[in-house]
This record gives C-alpha cells, structure tokens and sequence, in this order.
C-alpha cells in the first residue's frame, strides 16, 4: 500500500487523471441502476396511460354506438310513420282533435315497446302541447321533466340529439323533429331509458382498470355515475380540468398526485374521463424501487470514498501552493513550499519558491527607494514651507502699517495698540513654533489673532464666524496649516468683492477624521482653478498673481498627504460669484500627556 501510495504521489498528472476517469467511470455504471429505475417507473406509467386510453377509446365508441342506436330507432320510427303530417295539422273540429291525438299516442306506444330498456317516450308538438307514455304508472315524472325541458336549446342543435340524466336514475334523449318534405320544425321528441343501458359498459370495463372514470354530456354536465362524486373526481370538475387543450392533466388533492386523460366522441357529444392515483399506479415498483435505492446508495458511498482520496492526493500540492501564494499577495511573506511529489506541481512549486524569493527581494528595495525618496521630498517641502514662513506677505505688512498711521491720526491710539500687539503675537508664534505639528487650540489661536488685525483693518467690510468643537482642540494637526487657507479667503472674499465679507472657520469630527472648514462668500472659482490648486503640476507657473497663496495651499495638501497618506488633504468646492470652501481632512490624532 505504501508503495502504491508513493507511486501515485510521484506518477503525473495524466496518470492520476486517466486512475480518476476510471473510477469515475465505474461509478456512472452503478449509478445506471437508479437510471433504469427511473425508466422502468416511466415505462409502467407510459403502459398504463396507453392501456387506459385504449378503455376509454373503447367506452367512447360502445357509448357513441348505443346512444346513436337509440337515436336512429326514434329518427327512422318517425320517419316511416305520419308523425310528420299529424304534428304539421291544426285540426279546428274536435273529432279532428281526437283522432290525431289518438294517433300520436298509439306512435308513442309502438316506440316506447320496441325496445325492453325503453322506460318512457314523450312528443312536445310545435305548439307546445306533450303527449307521454310510460312503462309503470308509478314513473309517472314525463310531465314534470317536459315542464323543465327548454325546447328553444333543443331546436339549436337542429336535429341533433340532446342526453341528460333525470330523476329516478333514469336518462334521457330528446332531438327536434322536422317535416321531411319542407323541412319545418314540427315539435320534439324524448325517450327515457334504464340507466343501466350505459352504466353497463362503464362497469364492464372499470374492473379493468383503477381511478375513477367519469362520462360528460356535451354541456360538460355529469352524465355516469348518476350519483354525486367526491375526492379527486369532485375536485377534477370544480377546477374543470377537463377543458386542457391536451386532454391530459396532473394535479394533487390531497396530498396525493393524480393522473387523468380526456377523450371526446365524435361533435364532442361524449367526454370520457379517467382519473387514476400515481401512487396506486407504480405500487408495483416498489421492490425495483428500493433495490435500485440500495445499489445507488452503495455505490455512490464507494465513489464518495474514491473520489475523497483522489482528489486530496491531487489537490494537497495545488492547496499549499495556493495558499503560499495567498500569503505573498497579502504582505509578500513568503515561507518556502516543500514539495511532497515530484508531478508538475511539484515542480511548478519550486519554480514559485524561487520566484517569490526574487519578487520579495525586489519588493524591499523598491519599498527602501520610495521611503528614501518621501523622505527627501518631505524635507524640500519643509524647507519651502520655513522659507514660505520666514516670509510677510509684503501687501499684508503695507496695508497693516498703513492703517496703523491712518488709525493714529484718526481714531487713536487704542487700535493702533492692539493692531501692533496682535501683529507681535503673530511674529512671535511664527519663530517660536518647533516641531511639525502642533495641538489644534494653538493653530486656532494664531487664526484668531490674524483674522483679528484683518478684522481692525476691513472694519464692517468683514465678518467673521467660528463653528468650533471644543473636544477636539487637543488634537495634533501641521502648524501653519490654516494661515495659507485663511490668507485665500481674505484675498478672495474680501479684496475682489465688494460688500461685506463673510470668513467662517470650523472644525468637527467626521467618520472618526478631523475635519476643518475655511469658506468665505467671496468671488469664487472655476473648475480649472480648483485644479489648478490641487494638481499644479499639470498647468505649470502660469498664476503669477495668486502665486502666493498657491504655493502655501499646495504645499499644505502635499505636507498632509505625506505626513498621513493619500486618503487626506484638501479637497475644495467653489462656485464663482457665490464662494469658496476650503475643507483639510486630517486624522484625529490626540495630543500625548508627555507632551502637554
């Protein structure tokens, strides 16, 4: 076994296809077994259809051939009589009266006597009048079902017969009389028989076969059996089933499944319906059934097991590989695969030994380069950023001390005091920050104290709104990060509009991320200044106006997403004439105990 075992292990590929086809071969003949239940089941199920199709074929043609006898004997009667003259007269003499109503009953007494199941034979002429005879005085119901029956339905089917079931089990054909000659409706005639006259053809064949068989007259009413019918036959004619344009249906009652199959004589005058349980059908199967069960479930444990085996031995190489190769997607962690066969995938696996090996080499000298060269794009930044700080914004000191030598002469010396403390607040926070970051509190209180002398400066041109969280003013964020914003909505807002301005600076906690806000209701944007903002690097030096600004807005998006990735910086949305908005997602990073 063990040799086996190793020979498989090292035997390739198409070896252990051509052992796996071959197993699988071996189950699909055992698994035949079920396939020849299946068509055996079919086959009963087709036999029995065709055998009970074949006794109603044979019902439907006994049926048409009495009903028809019964039919010709009342039209060849009245035929070879002169029932016809009799019921064309209107006799005005009362002897006239007489012999013809004498005429009428001796006809309806030769008729009603040819036959033994003849139990009664009635005559309704063209004005209305009923002549009836019957066998026993006791059935004496003629008059009763004439008084029911609607001549004008009669009349419709122009000589055709009518059949129907009436009281006392008893059924009845009744068709329209014409006059030979002029073809003149002359009245209708009726004849009652035994009911035994069909139920015997019904009988002698249903011991034939099982389900329940049913006859319909041509208004699809019940004509056999004579007495009310329940379970799946009733069920069968409330849903009318009868009406499938195949004339075959399978439907459940019950919980049970049934069968049924329709045939209809000739001018549809018959519908003969056969009901039969499935189950009472393929009762003799069962013993096929539970063998083929048997056999099927056998082999199918035995391909169960095959197949489990096979397939571990194929798959276990391929599996590792697989999941080695997950692993190195994920963190270009590779941990080398022994393999346990020498097969393709054996050898495929080396291969990918050595070139996850190349590939996590080559992947840590690319990660050293990027970081080295973050690092000295970072510094750049820096150094343009210190030197962007080391710098006034000339049009910012020359309106500052103008409005300080205006205020003095005018106002006093009160704003002018406050303009030059804020204004020595602002420098000193500038060369005494150190570090890269620091807390938010900090970053606002420089806001305040530059919007502060901007605020002396403009007077009532400028308004300014903070929408502070104060939860939030111990986190860490770059420092100057706001000024370059500030300084945009100053220059934009207030000097390129007129009226009054609005600057509203806010900050607030978004999705666990830090979010501040620099808007102003200034004159806006375009699309292609926005970008121009954001991605300088596609449109060159072209605004020397706003150069400034530019350069501290670009450089506080890069600061950011190198300091915190890609998934922070700046993203603005601007509508000209109406303002801008100026929105810094940054994460919401706390200031440590050791450094407050």
């Amino acid at each position: 076994m063990r040799r086996w075992r190793r020979f498989f292990a090292d035997a390739k590929l198409r070896t252990k296809f051509l052992l796996s086809f071959t197993v699988i071969i071996v189950v699909t003949v055992l698994t035949i077994s079920g396939v020849n239940y299946w068509v055996s089941v079919g086959a009963i199920k087709r036999n029995s259809a065709e055998f009970s199709q074949y006794l109603i074929t044979q019902i439907g043609i006994n049926l048409d051939k009495r009903t028809t006898d019964v039919e010709q004997m009342a039209f060849q009667t009245f035929r070879n009589s002169s029932l016809s003259e009799k019921l064309s007269e209107e006799p005005a003499k009362e002897a006239d009266v007489y012999f013809r109503d004498t005429f009428i009953n001796d006809f309806l007494n030769d008729l009603l006597f040819n036959e033994d199941y003849y139990l009664s034979v009635f005559i309704i002429d063209g004005s209305g009048k009923q002549y009836s005879i019957q066998r026993k005085a006791v059935l004496n119901y003629n008059r009763e079902l004439m008084d029911r029956l609607d001549p004008d339905r009669i009349r419709e089917k122009r000589g055709r017969a009518l059949w129907f079931r009436g009281d006392n089990d008893t059924l009845y054909m009744a068709r329209a009389l014409y006059d030979i000659e002029t073809n003149k409706y002359v009245g209708i005639i009726g004849i009652g028989l035994e009911s035994g006259y069909i139920d015997s053809i019904v009988t002698g064949v249903h011991n034939l076969m099982d389900g329940d068989l049913l006859i319909l007259n041509e208004d699809n009413r019940l004509f056999v059996p004579g007495e009310a019918v329940n379970g799946a036959a009733k069920d069968y004619l409330d849903r009318k089933l009868y009406l499938s344009d195949t004339g075959k249906s399978d439907f459940r009652f019950g919980g049970r499944r049934y069968l049924s199959s329709v045939l209809s004589t000739t001018y549809d005058k018959w519908k003969i319906v056969q009901i039969i349980d499935v189950g009472r059908l393929t009762r003799g199967t069962e013993s096929i059934k539970y063998t083929s069960i048997s056999t099927l479930l056998i082999a199918l444990l035995f391909a169960f097991l095959m197949a489990a085996f096979i397939s571990k031995n194929i798959t276990e190489s391929i599996r590792l590989l697989l999941k080695s190769m997950s692993n190195f997607s994920l963190g270009f962690h590779h941990h080398a695969i022994v393999p346990r066969s020498r097969d393709e995938v054996g050898m495929l696996t080396a291969r990918f030994n050595s070139m996850a090996e190349k590939l996590n080499d080559l992947f840590h000298s690319v990660y050293r380069e990027k970081m080295l060269k973050q690092k000295a794009e970072y510094r750049t930044l820096q150094f343009e950023y210190k030197a962007l700080q080391a710098q006034m914004n000339p049009h910012f000191l020359y309106n500052t001390l103008e409005s300080i030598y205006s205020m003095a002469k005018i106002k006093g010396e009160d704003e002018i005091g406050e303009m030059v403390y804020l204004l020595g607040r602002l420098l000193r926070e500038s060369i005494g920050r150190k570090g890269d970051t620091v807390p938010l509190e900090e970053e606002l209180s420089f806001i305040r104290d530059y919007l502060s002398i901007h605020q002396i400066m403009y007077g009532d041109r400028i308004r300014l709104v903070y929408e502070l969280d104060d939860r939030l003013t111990d986190c860490r964020v770059p420092k100057f990060l706001l000024q370059p914003l500030v300084e945009n909505a100053i220059v934009h807002g207030i000097e390129e509009k007129p009226g009054q301005a609005v600057i509203r600076v806010a900050c607030r906690e978004e999705n666990g991320d830090l979010l501040l806000e620099v808007a102003d209701n200034g004159v806006g944007m375009d699309a292609e200044t926005v970008d121009r903002l954001l991605r300088p690097e596609r449109y060159g030096n072209g605004d020397r106006k706003n150069k400034h600004t530019n350069v501290g807005i670009i450089s506080v998006h890069k600061r950011i997403g190198i300091l915190y990735g890609d998934s922070y910086g700046l993203s603005i949305s601007s509508v000209p004439g109406e303002g801008t908005t100026i929105r810094v997602r940054l994460p919401a990073v706390r200031l440590d105990r050791d450094e407050e």
